[in-house]
């Protein structure tokens, strides 16, 4: 523990006049701002927030989450800042942190993003902290005493579950991982990055960036410069950011901006410019507005000068006085066109270019039309009703022939489709309702061709080509692409011939692509979070930039302590030689031998992981592999309520003696920062693990 060691990287001046302020304000009605040079000193106000705030637990804590202090830890175990990360009330980690509106790409089951599937940083912490907001009210009181109203049901298995769009940092093509954990990290400085594309990104300076060199912090990868009131100063290096995402392999000509450029030139229209890509107008659409591209005008129809055949300037409905009478008087649209010998539309144009408004009529009719009147009904013998359905279905024309006929609208496959589900009962009944894979019988049923659609279209609607399977050996035979395996095995009526390869989708692959840094500039203290990210590869999307997630260390400090450049206890943590007890009280001691052997294999672990990380693995791979408690660096901030809070949970007796240590180390610092509270809270709740307001 010798190691440890703790340093104040910044705090608010006259933290206990700052609380002061606000407790003031909420009991007078001057501004107080106009009054600072009448308060007391910083010293008179902390007797005046202990006596009036502190003292006798009178629960209006607000105005003590003004104040912040800002600590460096450095050499600490890393099972110190896994604890005070559980504990994390108004605590932030300088582990790398996002702006709340910071967009998180999301992808389907297809792997395409979208703006529906894209959601803030914010939104994901709130509801992986507060549930999501049912669709009914809890109307009577819940199983667990929960009151009636509006309620939130957790969704954290639902948000680790969500398809997270992560970046394959060897082939540089993008993947899916899953979110592990979503944090808020509180409120730190936060500066906005924007590329030369346009893109932005809110972040604090130690966030770190997947650039054309490799991961860096915003900080280091730009050579930023800032003053002391966070404002950039300057930049020093040209950076370029690896950003979301071309395609590899893209056939799609709508995709290529030049393409479409050639096509804008040729003069072409829209709906030709769409027959070219095989695709919708929509999409053609979508795509000139993304390249920020202009379609020309066609030509016009008429001249400048031209006049309808029927253009009359003294027409009545031009008239707004004449109009404004018939309105008054309770006329409707169609009764003043008749009036005027015009169309009702040209009635309603002229209305609203006047500002006018119609005369609605009522909804509905007062009385159904046929009211009163009588139906007929045929009084049929049952021969004659049974040769008039017979008729019906000789002479009623269906099909292409009918009067209904719309040119078909389904494809080929929803035909087939729909008919296999509608024989399907007939299918499993001839099967006995026997899965024909695993000879279960019952559950949900599929029919399955048994000679598939691709390979033999003329055995779609084959009532022999069907076989019933239960509904995971359906999924499980075509998802592995066993249609011919099982085919032969099952001795099918019609062999098989002129086997064809299944077609596979044309899959979309992106890649990740460098965008140049066009500007840094600092947008001031914001609430912050982080996510960590489950998997091999510990990255996200963040608007459109790579960045990396929480909790990732660099593993160097590894290589030099496998190849002896450092000490190994520089690298990992041991407690001392002593006596300490287990969770029960049982005493136990921790001797010299054994701390020897336990070093020797934090050093061994040192080797694995540079034969490891020599042979490709990656960093997060490898270090899956090594003692948990390596010692890491730090920074960390706490508004003065919340360290009050921190050190109720860890500042005792039965807690961790590694966070102990960590907490008596930022004592002093907050004694010399807030010396009336710090006496205050000695007195009164130091060790006592109270649980601060």
């Amino acid at each position: 523990m010798d190691r440890f060691r703790v340093e104040v990287i910044s705090q608010t001046p006259n933290p206990q006049q700052v609380i002061y302020a606000a407790l003031h304000q909420d009991y007078t009605e001057n501004f107080v701002f106009d009054d600072r040079d009448s308060w007391p000193s910083d010293a008179e106000c902390g007797e005046i927030i202990v006596k009036r705030l502190l003292a006798g637990d009178r629960g209006h804590y607000g105005p003590l989450e003004h104040p912040q202090i800002i600590f460096n830890c450095g050499y600490f175990p890393h099972s110190v800042m896994q604890q005070a990360r559980t504990h994390r009330v108004g605590v932030s980690f300088d582990v790398q942190c996002l702006a709340a509106d910071t967009a998180i790409t999301f992808v389907n089951c297809e792997g395409s993003a979208g703006k529906n599937l894209s959601k803030t940083i914010g939104e994901l912490y709130d509801l992986w902290t507060n549930g999501e907001k049912a669709i009914r009210s809890r109307s009577i009181r819940g199983r667990n005493g929960e009151p009636p109203g509006e309620y939130r049901r957790d969704c954290k298995q639902r948000i680790r579950k969500m398809r997270l769009r992560v970046l394959n940092e060897q082939t540089g093509l993008f993947e899916v991982g899953h979110i592990k954990d979503v944090m808020c990290s509180g409120i730190q400085p936060v500066y906005k990055v924007t590329l030369e594309d346009g893109k932005t990104l809110e972040c604090t300076t130690n966030h770190r960036l997947f650039t054309a060199s490799g991961w860096q912090t915003m900080k280091d990868a730009v050579g930023l410069t800032t003053a002391s009131d966070g404002n950039v100063v300057s930049i020093a290096k040209n950076s370029y950011v690896m950003c979301n995402g071309l395609s590899v392999t893209d056939d799609r000509l709508y995709t290529d901006k030049s393409w479409l450029e050639a096509q804008i030139a040729k003069g072409l229209t829209i709906k030709e410019i769409a027959g070219l890509s095989a695709c919708s107008i929509a999409t053609v659409k979508v795509w000139i507005d993304k390249f920020e591209l202009s379609l020309k005008c066609s030509s016009p129809h008429y001249l400048d000068n031209h006049k309808p055949w029927n253009y009359d300037p003294n027409a009545l409905y031009r008239n707004k006085a004449w109009l404004v009478e018939q309105l008054n008087q309770g006329m409707h649209a169609n009764e003043i066109a008749t009036l005027a010998n015009c169309s009702i539309d040209a009635v309603k144009k002229w209305i609203y270019a006047y500002g006018l408004s119609l005369n609605k009529r009522k909804p509905g009719r007062d009385e159904p039309w046929n009211k009163g009147k009588g139906g007929y009904q045929l009084n049929l013998s049952e021969e004659s009703r049974q040769r008039r359905i017979e008729n019906a279905k000789i002479y009623t024309q269906r099909g292409a022939e009918s009067n209904f006929w719309k040119g078909g609208t389904s494809t080929d496959r929803e035909l087939i489709g729909a008919w296999t589900r509608q024989i399907a009962p007939q299918v499993h009944k001839k099967f006995d309702f026997i899965c024909q894979k695993c000879a279960v019988r019952g559950g949900v049923l599929h029919a399955h061709h048994l000679i598939p659609v691709f390979a033999d279209k003329s055995l779609a609607y084959d009532f022999d080509n069907l076989v019933t399977f239960c509904k995971e050996c359906h999924e499980y035979i075509h998802q592995n692409n066993l249609e011919l395996e099982f085919a032969k095995a099952y001795s099918p009526i019609l062999e098989p011939e002129n086997w064809q390869v299944k077609p596979k989708q044309k899959g979309r692959k992106l890649r990740s692509h460098p965008v140049k840094v066009k500007s840094v500039e600092y947008v001031g203290e914001q609430m912050t979070y982080d996510l960590e990210v489950d998997g091999e590869w510990h990255n996200f999307v963040a608007n459109g930039l790579v960045v990396h997630n929480s909790l990732r260390y660099t593993g160097n400090q590894f290589l030099d302590a496998a190849t002896g450049k450092k000490d190994i206890e520089d690298i990992f943590y041991l407690r001392p030689v002593d006596y300490y007890t287990d969770r029960e009280g049982k005493k136990y001691y921790y001797s010299p031998e054994q701390r020897q052997q336990d070093l020797q294999w934090c050093l061994e672990a040192a080797k694995r992981y540079k034969i490891d990380f020599d042979g490709g693995m990656s960093e997060e791979h490898a270090r899956g592999k090594l003692p948990f408690d390596y010692r890491q660096h730090f920074v960390v901030s706490f508004n003065l309520r919340s360290f009050l809070h921190f050190a109720d949970l860890r500042n005792k007796k039965n807690a961790q003696l590694e966070i102990q240590k960590l907490c008596e180390m930022m004592w002093p610092h907050f004694e010399n920062w807030a010396p009336d509270i710090a006496k205050w809270y000695t007195a009164t709740r130091l060790g006592k693990a109270r649980l601060a307001p």
